[in-house]
């Protein structure tokens, strides 16, 4: 009896303390330094070649990242040289429009950003980056309902060239990005298919209530750098869900921009492939 008697004990106590683990508790985190945040994007087509500037955020911030205006940003190949302009109605972003610049394979770029006043005690912040040739050609597309998982899977298929490659897929629906923020974005190596068809591969998948029948999908398909893809999966590695008792802290991922700025400055080649949704979700 006595036994039975301090086991109860054992697990009273022991349901106390879980219950007690689920107490709400504010941790206040001291103030970070402040941190320039650079997305800079060169085009070869008809897209405008684009720099974005922020400042970095506390851990805990739920407001909208601070833009950066009155930047100096400048771009060269060792012979031209190229300045981009403040958006009139966007602050913080900064533009060449593609009938001043058209980005070359094999070229090495340099992004110069120059601030009027300084973040992290600096105010002057360099990068480069290559345009990697377009090396995939898309035949079709697949995309069908998994009523199982609820959401669109759209399969590719297409010849990938022989040679170390990396991709970037995104989707559009009726003209609009429904990829536009790092965990939807779906990077790939091509260590596992180089230089082979990809019969069917899986692509993208997206929720069940992003498509219906007699929308227009459109896959956009990209060579990256293999710089920029370690990028996105470390990226990617950081804002999904982890286990609180087993993972690591979180971390600044490593970008490519001087002067202990964040982010990345990068340029790639796409191809894009369109198609009207017949299919239902019954089917």
């Amino acid at each position: 009896m006595k036994r039975f008697l301090t086991h109860i004990s054992f697990v009273v106590s022991s349901l106390i303390l879980l219950v007690s683990c689920t107490e709400r508790m504010d941790i206040k985190l001291p103030k970070g330094h402040e941190k320039l945040v650079v997305e800079a994007y060169l085009f070869p087509g008809d897209s405008s070649s684009q720099v974005r500037l922020t400042t970095s955020a506390n851990y805990f911030s739920n407001e909208a990242p601070v833009t950066v205006a009155d930047a100096g940003v400048q771009l060269n190949d060792g012979q031209n040289t190229w300045n981009f302009h403040p958006s009139a109605k966007d602050t913080g972003y900064y533009f060449l429009t593609p009938a001043e610049f058209r980005a070359t394979t094999g070229k090495i770029y340099h992004l110069d950003i120059q601030l009027a006043r300084p973040i992290g005690n600096e105010t002057h912040f360099e990068s480069e980056t290559t345009l990697p040739p377009l090396r995939i050609h898309i035949d079709s597309l697949n995309i069908q309902y998994a009523p199982d998982i609820e959401k669109w899977v759209v399969r590719i298929f297409a010849l990938d060239s022989i040679g170390k490659d990396f991709y970037l897929f995104n989707s559009r629906v009726n003209g609009q990005w429904v990829t536009d923020s790092i965990p939807r974005k779906v990077v790939r190596s091509d260590e596992f298919f180089d230089g082979r068809y990809l019969n069917g591969a899986v692509v993208q998948v997206l929720n069940k209530d992003e498509l219906h029948p007699g929308d227009h999908y459109t896959l956009i398909a990209s060579n990256i750098t293999g710089e920029y893809y370690h990028y996105i999966i470390d990226l990617q590695d950081e804002v999904e869900s982890k286990n609180p008792l087993f993972s690591g802290p979180s971390a600044n991922v490593q970008g490519n921009i001087s002067g202990g700025a964040l982010g990345f400055f990068t340029a790639f080649a796409s191809t894009s492939f369109k198609v009207e949704l017949l299919q239902t979700k019954d089917k």
